[in-house]
């Protein structure tokens, strides 16, 4: 590879079938050291994660831990082709990503009464469907809401394409229709298959996005249920934006508040609650910018990157994680000197669709 975007087939990077470079991408010496570094910082975050006892215990315990090995092939796919500030954002919003799922396994194995933890470990946490918002947890200071399924299905497929074959060979082989979303039909399956982590004072479900959802959602609360986790059905209105459902979906919000209150004790804080908006809004705002700079000429956050950082920031974080809305006011300064600079990612390049 040349400095220049497209002077050479990315794919050439691979050896074969496999999804693993060949070698490290040439990108002129000063962006091939940075992007060096900053794999170097992925590998090593992933050996402090094994040096936690417990998380050594749930990655041979869990068939999808093995997906986690890919993290740093995964990174290096969507950072192909980029250079100068594109490839710093990019490596920005990923190495934060990463190090938040970290976060998150630790935690999650911290508390798996499957891997030995005692119940009143998790008594802080509420579990909270994967697909369902968590602003609601914006609400609670003094409790995390956490989702299973977000560590056992979803980033793994981000890392492996074919990561939940098994658990829908799973869920077929119960007489399930195999013709449903894959998805809730997944966390169906690991959960059928003994590999969802029990953990967790009380867990909030969610009728979205679809039929197959519910049934998923069906076997989950019954395994749940059967561990001593109450559940709570927060059944959103599908057509949300007509006004008659207005006071019903509002009511259902209520009620999965109050339900939350009465297993934990914990009082609805709307200080915190607003705390949370407003590093909501900064993370709208700044990518706003972002979208503006890609009508231009000139863009600069782009691709899967933006959508992948933007879905875990909007709906997995929440406003909760304050180094999101830092990175997002950091990205937004990177990308728009590099504008001002009038730095382009392609240069003479025709796209053919």
């Amino acid at each position: 590879m040349g400095k220049a975007v497209g002077s050479s087939k990315l794919g050439e990077l691979y050896s074969g079938d496999k999804k693993v470079f060949k070698h490290r991408e040439w990108r002129g010496v000063r962006d091939t050291f940075y992007d060096y570094t900053r794999w170097l910082g992925i590998i090593a975050m992933l050996g402090k994660f094994m040096l936690h006892p417990k998380n050594v215990k749930g990655f041979f315990r869990y068939r999808w831990m093995l997906n986690y090995l890919a993290v740093p092939m995964m990174i290096d796919k969507h950072s192909m082709g980029l250079r100068g500030p594109q490839l710093r954002i990019c490596r920005e919003e990923y190495d934060l990503v990463a190090s938040d799922v970290a976060k998150l396994l630790t935690k999650i194995f911290s508390m798996d009464q499957n891997l030995g933890a005692s119940p009143e470990k998790s008594k802080h946490v509420v579990l909270m469907d994967e697909n369902e918002m968590t602003n609601i947890m914006c609400g609670f200071p003094n409790l995390e809401g956490l989702s299973w399924e977000t560590a056992s299905c979803y980033v793994c497929v981000l890392l492996q394409g074919d990561a939940m074959t098994h658990y829908l060979d799973v869920v077929q082989e119960c007489g399930m229709p195999g013709d449903v979303c894959p998805m809730p039909a997944s966390e169906a399956g690991i959960c059928i298959d003994g590999d969802m982590p029990i953990f967790g004072k009380c867990a909030v479900q969610c009728n979205t996005t679809c039929d197959g959802s519910l049934m998923g959602n069906g076997v989950i609360s019954r395994a749940l249920e059967r561990n001593g986790i109450p559940v709570h059905q927060l059944a959103t209105p599908l057509r949300h934006t007509e006004p008659g459902v207005q006071e019903y979906a509002a009511q259902e919000v209520r009620n999965a508040i109050a339900f939350i209150e009465e297993q934990t004790g914990e009082k609805f804080d709307w200080d915190y609650y607003f705390e949370c908006a407003k590093r909501i809004n900064i993370g709208a705002r700044e990518c706003t910018e972002w979208l503006e700079l890609s009508k231009t000429d000139y863009p600069q956050v782009i691709g899967n990157n933006i959508l992948l950082y933007r879905e875990t920031e909007y709906m997995a974080i929440a406003g909760k994680v304050p180094a999101f809305a830092e990175l997002d006011k950091k990205i937004t300064k990177m990308a728009t000197e590099a504008y001002r600079k009038r730095q382009c990612l392609l240069r003479n390049t025709v796209i053919v669709l």
